[in-house]
């Protein structure tokens, strides 16, 4: 039913358009809200920022890591991919076994992350009945940088700094920065009203970001109540923290995977429109997240 509604939404914003040629109909549905020319509800977490250097960084390797994968040319050279997880629940581990560099002689893997149990973990996703493929079956060189809580660290020119946040069995946030700009990947992470104080730690960490991934999954009336202590924010709340901080650029993440796209946009007009019409600061661009999204810092 939901491709039936897109298809239907589609072909009325169509009805008088007259479409000379095949980029013309490329054209027109490139001008579609996203959540009619596609979906916010594909792949589980996986992110990756390009700093300019050789070294791949991603954020998670939910199943995002797959197509990331499947972007790369066979013939690609060997590199250094680090994987920075938030946590170890399942939906940001479970493209692990798919990501293909990690099959690959010459490649080197480096997992970051704070749980002890990390290698223990993504072994136990790949032993039988779970997975027809042993870990040890990876050929590429597979570390683990097991970090203590509030580490800062460097990676070449990149500084990463991290953030325990609030969610069921801990996860963290990362800071990256080079050159100026920063980025700021913090998904899984509840901002309930009260731990939100004047001096909530989360507001220097995020202060004067470029780009601030947050975690939006409900509204801020689930959080409050039904989904209390769940590990999950909202959009208003995004909103709010991110103007607190100055960041420029905020991205809504995590969606909730049982809404539909129509009620992910329409948590997010809600939570505009109640931005708009008080006088607190905001960033100057909000963005909905979906696959294959770009953005530059």
């Amino acid at each position: 039913m939901d491709i039936r509604r897109k298809l239907h939404a589609a072909l009325w914003a169509a009805r008088d358009s007259h479409f000379r040629d095949p980029s013309q109909v490329d054209a027109f549905i490139a001008s579609l809200p996203q959540g009619t020319q596609g979906t916010y509800r594909a792949n589980t977490s996986c992110v990756q920022i390009e700093t300019g250097g050789n070294d791949v960084i991603l954020c998670d390797a939910g199943t995002g890591i797959r197509d990331y994968a499947l972007s790369l040319p066979a013939d690609a050279a060997p590199r250094t991919y680090h994987i920075f997880l938030s946590h170890l629940h399942w939906d940001h581990i479970q493209g692990f076994p798919f990501f293909s560099p990690a099959y690959t002689p010459g490649n080197r893997i480096v997992l970051h992350g704070f749980h002890k149990e990390t290698e223990a973990v993504l072994r136990q996703q790949m032993e039988a009945p779970c997975f027809p493929v042993p870990f040890d079956s990876m050929q590429a060189d597979i570390e683990f940088d097991i970090r203590g809580e509030g580490d800062s660290f460097d990676l070449g020119e990149v500084q990463v700094r991290t953030i325990r946040q609030d969610h069921p069995g801990g996860s963290w946030g990362y800071r990256f920065e080079r050159g100026g700009k920063a980025i700021v990947y913090s998904t899984d992470a509840e901002h309930a009203p009260d731990k939100r104080p004047e001096d909530c730690p989360f507001i220097d960490f995020f202060r004067g970001a470029d780009i601030l991934i947050f975690d939006a999954q409900y509204t801020r009336e689930q959080v409050a109540n039904e989904k209390r202590n769940w590990g999950h924010s909202d959009h208003s709340t995004a909103i709010e923290i991110a103007g607190r901080a100055g960041v420029g650029q905020l991205v809504f993440f995590h969606h909730e995977p049982g809404y539909s796209d129509a009620e992910i946009e329409a948590m997010f007009a809600e939570a505009l429109d109640s931005a708009n019409s008080g006088d607190r600061p905001r960033p100057q661009h909000l963005v909905l997240a979906f696959d294959g999204l770009r953005l530059e810092a």
